[in-house]
């Protein structure tokens, strides 16, 4: 798994890359806007909320297929800053929701995250920061492995997962930041009793916590491609010093968005996760719709 990793953060750097060299004169100013304004004191606020949705209808189609299906999905990606002198405290909240319909299947869960980030530091170098983050995840709702809506196999804090680290934030300019933390405790939480009883999603069987000690990256990216093309994805990566090292539990978030006019947009939202408590196996969620997205 490490080699998949590591490609995929190579993938991510030659991505960005190449979506810097496309950018036009006008999207240049833009950035160049957004940068002076990166370096105003105080607080700053930003956000993207939207809801998708996508359908499909068939009758006597030959080539088969679902008679209908409809999906629908909410996201709400939220970022409140604050910087004073060499001071800073960057927070993001990244909400989503979303179902799927089949005529076959019912009614199933799609896309259920709620995660909580906050960075906070202060500069020692132009670019560098001695820094503290604390990050929690989690999801609304029951999940099942479908067909079987009897059993669930998760819910709303089980699991649930705090990282605490101490670090070095980078910042290179307002649109990228990373962090690298060689000190990071992780708490997995399972409060939900038949599956802390069970022993499920790597707690021992009867506890509800376990704690894992190891080094923690985070990256991320945020910025306006072009006049109607945007690009917010975030890169958490975290590996336990035991004999385990090296195994990364990962979570890569991608959302493209594309204004289609003043009131629509098409939209592309991407998960890879792995978690070898939850499962030895890539997950892996993309959803791609027409909508109505807000930015603020």
């Amino acid at each position: 798994m490490k080699r998949i990793y590591y490609l995929f953060v190579c993938l991510l750097m030659g991505f960005s890359s190449v979506l810097h060299a496309q950018n036009t004169k006008s999207t240049v100013d833009k950035l160049f806007a957004y940068a002076h304004k990166d370096t105003a004191e105080g607080w700053k606020h930003s956000g993207i909320v939207g809801l998708t949705f996508g359908q499909t209808s068939l009758n006597k189609w030959v080539a088969g297929g679902e008679n209908t299906t409809i999906t629908g999905n909410f996201t709400l990606n939220v970022t409140a800053n604050y910087l004073k002198g060499k001071w800073f405290w960057d927070n993001n909240l990244l909400s989503e929701y979303g179902m799927i319909y089949a005529s076959s299947t019912d009614w199933q869960k799609a896309a259920d995250k709620l995660n909580l980030n906050s960075i906070g530091g202060r500069k020692i170098f132009e670019k560098w920061a001695v820094a503290g983050l604390l990050n929690f995840s989690t999801q609304f709702a029951k999940g099942y492995k479908y067909p079987d809506r009897n059993h669930y196999i998760s819910t709303l804090f089980a699991p649930a997962y705090l990282d605490a680290a101490l670090g070095f934030s980078n910042k290179p300019n307002p649109k990228y930041s990373v962090f690298l933390s060689p000190i990071a405790e992780r708490a997995i939480f399972v409060l939900d009793d038949s599956l802390s009883n069970a022993g499920a999603l790597g707690v021992d069987k009867g506890k509800k916590v376990k704690f894992e000690t190891g080094a923690y990256l985070m990256g991320n990216t945020n910025q306006q491609i072009t006049k109607d093309l945007s690009l917010i994805s975030s890169l958490y990566l975290f590996t336990s010093y035991n004999e385990k090292f090296g195994n990364f539990d990962a979570v890569w978030d991608i959302l493209l968005t594309y204004k289609l006019n003043k009131y629509f947009t098409a939209s592309l939202n991407t998960t890879l996760r792995y978690y070898e408590d939850e499962i030895r196996a890539v997950q892996f969620k993309e959803i791609f719709g027409l909508g109505i997205t807000y930015r603020f």
